[in-house]
C-alpha cells in the first residue's frame, strides 16, 4: 500500500520534506490542519465576539506615548 506523505517543509537544518502521513487535503496533521474555520453563522459570530483587541494602535494610546515620548525628550534636553 502506497502512503502519500506530507511534503511540506520540515524546519531541521536542511528543510527536508516532511515525512509524516498526509490526510485528505494533502498535508499532515501539523502542516495542514484539520480546522477548516467556522462554518455556521453561530460559530462565525461566536469568533468574533472573542476576537480581543490590545489597544496598541487606539488613537489615544498613539498619543499617549507620543507625549511620554516628548515629555523624556523635553527632560534630556534640560
Amino acid at each position: 500500500m502506497f502512503v502519500v506523505k506530507c511534503g511540506a517543509k520540515a524546519r531541521t537544518n536542511d528543510y527536508r520534506p516532511c515525512r509524516q502521513p498526509a490526510m485528505t487535503n494533502g498535508r499532515c496533521r501539523l502542516h495542514g490542519g484539520k480546522s477548516t474555520g467556522a462554518l455556521t453563522s453561530e460559530g462565525k459570530q461566536r469568533i468574533r465576539s472573542a476576537s480581543t483587541r490590545h489597544g496598541f494602535y487606539l488613537k489615544e494610546s498613539i498619543a499617549e506615548r507620543r507625549l511620554a515620548s516628548r515629555i523624556l525628550r523635553d527632560a534630556l534636553r534640560l
